[in-house]
C-alpha cells in the first residue's frame, strides 16, 4: 500500500484540504481518438530516445508528432550520455526521435502541472494544474501553449478556478476540466467539473454535472482531501466520459467514487449506469478516494479501473477491474478484477492487446495475499500487461525496480508505450531510464492465440483406456466411483442422476464403510461400492434394469451385493429373488444367512445377449437390493497400454469417422493426463499434479514443458525491499494445481479454464490466459449445473457442449451459451448406439 505522505502532495491555494492523487492524462482526440492499432505487446526493452528527468514525477505525457510533452512536478532534466542539468519546471518537451531535450519549448510556469493533452488546433497543447501563471501571463490552472515555442495561446483565456484543475479532456470543440474545485470563474458555480470552448476558453453550460460528499471523512473521522474529480476517461468515440475521484454523489444522486456521464449533442447526463463495488472503505485513514486511473479500450467496449486502498477484503481495493462500457444498471459489477494483495495500482493505459497497469505493486492476481504472495500471485515489479479478456498477467515482464511511488502514468500510442513514474531504472537496475521510459511497438511479441478448434472437425483422445472387455459398471445408488484398476469407472446411480438403465419405482440408500468382503468379490473392486445400494420398496412395479448389448455377445453379468440395513441383519429377514433374461438365477437369496450381515459379495452368471441383457429383481421378504451391476465380454481383451492417442472426424452430429491413431514417439503417460484443451496452436492438459503445454498441430506433440508463470529467473532472487526482510518477487502457483489430480474434464472458452472433479457434479471456472500460462486465484462455480459427476471429458464447438461419460464411453451434448449449459444432454453416439467408444484421459476438439 502507498504510504500517505507519497500521495498529499497536491494543496489546494487557499484551503487546508489535500487531493490524495496525482493527475495524468487520458484524452479523446478533436473528435474521435485514433486506435493505437497494436498488432503485439510492446518491446520488453526501452528505447535509448529519452532523457533523464533528475527528480520529482512525470505526470503526465502527451505525443505531439515530432516531440513528447512531460509534465509534473519536476525542475531538472539531463539529456542522456550527459551531465549538465537543464532547468525544466514542471514541464518539458524533447525529440521524439533522439530523445533531445527541445531547447525551444522551456514555458515558465509557476506551480505543477498535472494534465496535458491536444489543443484546439494543429501545434497547440492544453495543460492543467495548479499554476496560476506561466510565461508571466495569469493563466489559473488551464493554459493553452504553442508547441513549438512554449508561448501562451492567448486566444484562449480560461477562467479562473479556485482550485486545482487534476485532468482535462478535448472532445470536439470542447475542454472538458475536472478537478478540485466549486467555480469556474467568479460566476460559474460548478462542482469538480466544467467545460470550456476550446478556441477562447470561455466557460459554457454543456458539462454542470456537480460532485459531492466525501467518500471517507464523515466530518469527525477519516481522510479529508477536497472533494471533486480526480481522473476524467472519454471513450474513443467521444460520447462517454467516465470520471472517478473523491465524490459520493453526482448531481445529488449516489455514485460513489465514480460517475459515468453521456456526451450528447447539447449536454452532457448522467448515464444509466452505477455500481457499489466503490462505495466501501479502503483505508480510511489515508485515503478519501482509493480509484487512481481509468481508461478506455481502443474500440471504446469496456474501460478499466485502478485503485489503491488495502488488501482485497472483498473490495475492489489494490485492484484493476474492467467494466463494459455499454451496461446499463444499478447494481454493475465488473467482468474481472486483478487484485496485487495490498500494493498500489497508480495508472492505466490499454492498447488492443493489452491492458498495461503500474504502480508500486509487486505480484498480480493475488487475491488472497495482504502483503505477501499468497496462492496464485504472479510476480510483476511495478509494470505488467494484463488480458483484456481475462485480467491475468501476460508473459511481458521488464519490471522496474526500485520501484518507488510508482508509475504514475501510462500513454498508448500507435509506435508504443509511454511510462511516467519517480525512479530512474527499467528492470533491476538494468536500463537507466529516469522518470520516463518508452517501449516501442517494434520488436514486442504477440501474445499467444486463443483461438479454438470447432467441429466438423477432429476430435482427439489422449490417453484411450487400455482395451477392456467391461461393458458397463454401476455403482447401484450411489455417486460416481473412480476405478482402482484399468477398467472403467463406476457410474452413478443417485435419485438426482438416477442410472438410465433402471425404471422408477425405487430408491437410493447410503451406509458407513462395509465390514468386509468376501471371496467372490474381484481383485481391484472398491469397497465403496458397498456403501450404498438400490432397493425396491413396492412389487408393483419390480425393480428391474435393461443393459443394451449387442445381439450374439456372451457376457458375464456381475451381481454386487451387502445386506446392510440393521432391520434386516437377521437370517430370513429379507430375502428375494434375481432373474437374468427371464431365468431366475437367485432363488430367495438371503445375504444375511448365506454370506453374513455387512458383508460383500457377488455372484456372476454368464449369458449370450438377445440385444438386451435384463437384470429383474422380485419381492419374497421385505425388499431386494442391489449394490453395484458389471458387464463383461468373455475372452482376452485387445492389446493396449492406455497412453495411446486417437482422432476421429466428427461432424457434431451424427456423422462420426472411424478412431485412428496419432504418434506417441515420446512415450507420454497419456493414461495419467487429468483433462486437457486445444487453445491457438498448444495442448494444455493436466499430469502429476500440474499444468502442462505442448505444441500440436494435429500430427505431432512438441516438447513438453510445465507451466510456471509463478516463477521468473531475473525476478525470482531480486529482494523487494518491501515486507520481511528476504522477500522476493517469486510468486506462488494456483490452488488449482492441487485440484488437478481429481479433474476429470477440461476445455477453453472466452478466456475461461471450465473444469470438473471427480465425485462432483458441479462445473467449474477460472480465468486462464495461454499467453503466460496464468490460472486465476479464484474458483467460480457455474451456477445450476449438478448434473457432471459422470464426465470424463468435455469439449465445446460453437453453441454445443459435448460429454464424455466415462464409465459407458457414451457421447452426448447440450447446448451452450452464456457461459453454461442451457439443457439437459441428450446422446449423441457410444459404444450401445454406434460402436464408438469415446473415454479417454484428455478428450479435445483440435486442428
Amino acid at each position: 500500500m502507498t504510504h500517505p505522505s507519497a500521495l498529499t502532495r497536491r494543496v489546494l491555494a487557499g484551503l487546508t484540504a489535500v487531493a490524495l492523487t496525482a493527475a495524468g492524462l487520458t484524452a479523446a482526440g478533436p473528435a474521435t481518438a485514433a486506435a493505437p492499432g497494436h498488432d503485439t505487446l510492446v518491446n520488453k526493452v526501452p528505447s535509448t530516445a529519452s532523457p533523464d528527468i533528475q527528480d520529482g514525477t512525470v505526470d503526465a505525457i502527451y505525443d505531439a508528432g515530432t516531440k513528447i510533452i512531460a509534465v509534473g512536478d519536476f525542475t531538472r532534466v539531463q539529456n542522456r550520455n550527459s551531465d549538465v542539468d537543464i532547468t525544466r519546471n514542471y514541464v518539458l518537451a524533447f525529440d521524439k526521435a533522439t530523445g533531445t531535450v527541445d531547447s525551444a519549448f522551456a514555458p515558465t510556469v509557476d506551480n505543477e502541472v498535472y494534465a496535458v493533452t491536444a489543443g484546439p488546433t494543429a501545434g497547440t497543447v492544453f495543460i492543467a494544474g495548479k499554476f496560476n501563471t506561466v510565461n508571466g501571463v495569469t493563466r489559473r490552472k488551464v493554459a493553452l501553449l504553442n508547441v513549438a515555442t512554449g508561448a501562451v495561446v492567448t486566444s484562449f483565456a480560461g477562467p479562473a478556478f479556485n482550485g486545482l484543475v487534476n485532468d482535462i479532456a478535448l472532445v470536439g470543440g470542447r475542454l472538458l476540466v475536472g478537478g478540485i474545485f466549486t467555480t469556474a470563474g467568479n460566476t460559474n458555480p460548478r462542482g469538480g467539473l466544467a467545460s470550456l470552448n476550446a478556441g477562447t476558453g470561455a466557460v459554457d453550460g454543456y458539462l454542470t454535472t456537480t460532485l459531492t460528499e466525501h467518500h471517507n471523512y464523515d466530518g469527525v473521522s477519516g481522510a479529508n482531501s477536497g472533494v471533486g474529480a480526480s481522473k476524467l476517461a472519454v471513450s474513443p468515440d467521444g460520447t462517454q466520459l467516465v470520471v472517478v475521484g473523491n465524490f459520493k454523489k453526482a448531481d445529488g444522486v449516489l455514485h460513489d467514487q465514480i460517475v459515468k456521464l453521456d456526451l450528447g449533442a447539447t449536454a452532457a447526463t448522467v448515464a444509466d449506469w452505477n455500481t457499489s463495488r466503490y462505495t466501501p472503505r479502503c483505508a480510511w485513514w489515508a485515503f478519501d478516494t482509493y480509484v487512481r486511473d481509468v481508461a478506455y479500450a481502443p474500440d471504446g467496449s469496456y474501460f478499466v479501473v485502478v485503485t489503491t486502498g488495502a488488501p482485497n477484503g472483498g473490495t475492489l481495493c489494490d485492484a484493476a477491474a474492467r467494466w463494459e462500457a455499454n451496461a446499463t444498471g444499478t447494481d454493475l459489477q465488473p467482468t474481472w478484477v486483478d487484485y496485487s494483495g495490498g500494493d498500489t495500482f497508480l495508472a492505466v493505459g490499454i492498447s488492443e492487446q493489452a491492458v498495461y497497469v503500474g504502480g508500486h505493486f509487486r505480484w498480480l492476481n493475488n487475491s488472497y495475499g495482504g502483503d505477501s504472495a499468497q496462492a496464485g500471485a504472479v510476480g510483476r515489479p511495478s509494470i505488467a500487461a494484463l488480458d483484456p479478456r481475462t485480467g491475468l498477467p501476460l508473459s511481458w515482464n521488464p519490471g522496474r525496480h526500485p520501484r518507488g511511488v510508482g508509475v504514475s502514468e501510462l500513454l498508448v500510442t500507435p509506435t508504443g508505450l509511454w511510462v511516467g513514474s519517480d525512479t530512474s531504472w527499467i528492470g533491476n537496475f538494468q536500463y537507466r531510464r529516469e522518470r520516463i521510459a518508452f517501449f516501442p511497438l517494434t520488436g514486442g511479441a504477440a501474445p499467444h492465440p486463443t483461438t479454438t478448434a470447432t467441429l466438423p472437425g477432429n476430435v482427439y483422445r489422449a490417453g484411450v483406456p487400455a482395451p477392456t472387455n467391461v461393458l458397463y459398471r454401476v455403482n447401484a445408488g450411489g455417486p460416481a466411483i473412480a476405478a482402482t484398476d484399468t477398467g472403467p469407472d463406476w457410474a452413478q446411480d443417485t435419485d438426482g442422476n438416477p442410472s438410465p438403465y433402471h425404471n422408477v419405482g425405487s430408491s437410493s440408500a447410503g451406509f458407513a464403510p462395509v465390514g468386509s468382503v468376501d471371496a467372490t468379490v474381484p481383485a481391484g473392486t472398491p469397497s465403496a461400492l458397498y456403501s450404498d445400494e438400490r432397493w425396491d420398496s413396492g412389487s408393483a412395479p419390480e425393480m428391474s434394469w435393461q443393459f443394451p448389448v449387442p445381439a450374439g455377445t456372451e457376457v458375464q453379468v456381475r451381481l454386487y451385493l451387502a445386506n446392510r440395513y440393521d432391520g434386516t441383519g437377521t437370517p430370513g429377514a429379507r430375502v428375494f429373488d434375481v432373474s437374468l433374461d427371464g431365468t431366475v438365477v437367485l432363488d430367495d437369496l438371503d445375504l444375511s444367512g448365506t454370506v453374513g450381515h455387512n458383508v460383500g459379495t457377488m455372484r456372476s452368471f454368464t449369458v449370450v445377449s438377445d440385444g438386451s441383457v435384463d437384470v429383474d429383481f422380485g419381492h419374497v421378504v421385505e425388499n431386494p437390493l442391489i449394490d453395484g451391476i458389471e458387464i463383461v465380454k468373455t475372452g482376452p481383451p485387445p492389446a493396449g497400454t492406455g497412453d495411446e492417442v486417437q482422432v476421429r472426424a466428427y461432424d457434431g452430429a451424427a456423422t462420426i469417422g472411424a478412431a485412428s491413431p496419432v504418434a506417441n514417439p515420446d512415450g507420454t503417460a497419456w493414461s495419467t493426463a487429468r483433462g486437457g484443451f486445444w487453445v491457438g496452436g498448444t495442448f494444455f492438459y493436466g499430469m502429476n499434479g500440474s499444468l502442462w503445454r505442448r505444441t500440436f498441430d494435429g500430427t505431432t506433440f512438441g516438447t513438453p514443458s510445465q507451466v510456471d508463470p509463478y516463477h521468473d529467473a531475473y525476478w525470482d532472487t531480486v529482494e523487494t525491499d518491501s515486507g520481511p526482510a528476504g522477500q522476493t518477487y517469486t510468486g506462488v502457483p494456483s490452488n488449482f494445481a492441487a485440484e488437478i489430480p481429481n479433474v476429470t474434464a477440461m476445455f477453453f472458452s472466452a478466456g475461461r479454464l471450465y473444469y470438473t472433479l471427480s465425485g462432483q457434479g458441479g462445473l467449474f471456472w477460472r480465468w486462464f490466459t495461454p499467453d503466460s500460462g496464468a490460472v486465476g486465484a479464484e474458483k467460480f462455480t457455474v451456477a445450476g449445473v449438478s448434473s457432471l459427476a459422470d464426465a470424463g471429458g468435455l469439449f465445446l464447438a460453437g453453441g454445443t457442449l459435448y460429454k464424455v461419460n466415462r464409465s459407458t464411453g457414451e457421447l452426448s451434448a447440450t447446448d451452450w451459451a452464456g457461459g453454461a449449459p442451457t439443457g439437459a444432454f441428450t446422446a449423441r453416439s457410444g459404444p450401445t448406439l454406434d460402436g464408438a467408444d469415446w473415454r479417454a484421459k484428455a478428450v479435445f476438439v483440435g486442428p
